[in-house]
């Protein structure tokens, strides 16, 4: 095989096609393959011909060519095989330093959000965060991001099933209102919960998206923060969207 310092040059023309052939909804004809990548058209034969014999590359019925079904093997693999709390882990702790405040992790777990992982800040009053404990959706700021990426239709139905209880003074417990609130949450880009669930507790959550861009967890920054407008939560919803778009990008989210 070619090798270029270390690099396996035919390996690298493989990459190249894939490449170009990722950056396209349609196929792409050989021609067109060769003329993207730069090879001559022997060459670009040869390397998709042997993808196609592996599953890397398919041909379609006018000849052209797109990515192959192995590609999307390869890739279940890959997410079956992530450690969310290990690649997490350096996000949680940078904003949890970043805000002087502690972090965590959830998902959506049926009609709750479930809190799997955080950072405890080493300054301020220390709360111990409610791990592996069923959340209510309509007042906590994970939730409520979690709904807001919903269809409008599944969130009534949630809203339904799971009565919006009230635990504190400041919690919505209208449909109506909790409309109001998701879609300011869908404009902003995060959510923010002001008391809503445990009274002098305020936080913000930051979604999490998937390779496909798909909202998987929320990344949260919760503290005794005084209140929702000042500096110090303003910079903390800054940290949170931060950190949340580059824990995207580490999971394979591409704006």
């Amino acid at each position: 095989m070619e090798e270029d310092k270390g690099k396996v040059k035919s390996l690298l023309k493989a990459i190249d096609i894939l490449d170009a052939l990722s950056a396209e909804r349609r196929g792409l004809t050989l021609n067109d393959l060769a003329v993207k990548c730069g090879f001559p058209k022997s060459t670009t034969h040869a390397l998709v011909s042997t993808m196609r014999d592996r599953g890397l590359v398919r041909q379609l019925p006018d000849g052209s060519y797109s990515l192959g079904i192995k590609l999307f093997e390869y890739g279940s693999a890959v997410s079956r095989g992530f450690d969310i709390s290990a690649i997490s882990r350096p996000y949680l702790e940078s904003l949890s330093s970043l805000t002087g405040a502690n972090s965590v992790i959830s998902l959506l777990d049926g009609e709750n959000a479930v809190s799997f992982d955080y950072a405890v800040s080493s300054s301020g009053v220390q709360i111990l965060p409610e791990i592996g404990v069923r959340l209510p959706l309509h007042c906590t700021s994970q939730g409520k991001l979690m709904l807001a990426f919903m269809p409008e239709q599944k969130v009534r139905s949630l809203c339904k099933r799971r009565p919006m209880l009230q635990y504190t003074p400041h919690t919505i417990t209208e449909q109506e209102q909790l409309s109001v609130q998701l879609e300011e949450i869908r404009r902003n880009g995060y959510a923010v919960e002001d008391g809503e669930y445990k009274v002098g507790l305020r936080s913000v959550s930051a979604p999490v998206f998937d390779t496909a861009g798909e909202i998987r967890y929320a990344l949260t920054t919760i503290g005794f923060f005084r209140r929702v407008r000042s500096v110090d939560f303003e910079n903390a919803i800054q940290a949170t969207a931060r950190q949340a778009k580059m824990l995207s990008a580490a999971l394979g989210y591409a704006e």
